[in-house]
């Protein structure tokens, strides 16, 4: 069995989601798809993808960051 996924069809049907946000989350700043291309096509390592999702599971798990109306700067005007 190889240890990779070629093209984005291959990869987009690994995670279970489209073409078109498999090529968004790899085009993401922060933390991207670890996709690469050798000789003009896409591949993604199976070790690669499996560390992806598991930052992602436990970045959901944690959900976001607290904020209050100081951390955003705003002031309330009566």
């Amino acid at each position: 069995m190889s240890n990779f996924v070629e093209t984005w069809k291959g990869i987009a049907t690994a995670l279970g989601r489209s073409e078109r946000w498999c090529r968004y989350m790899a085009r993401r700043a922060g933390d991207p798809l670890p996709v690469f291309k050798v000789g003009g096509i896409v591949r993604l390592n199976t070790p690669d993808l499996e560390d992806w999702l598991s930052r992602q599971r436990d970045r959901s798990m944690r959900g976001p960051a607290p904020t209050t109306t100081e951390d955003l700067g705003l002031r309330l005007i009566a």
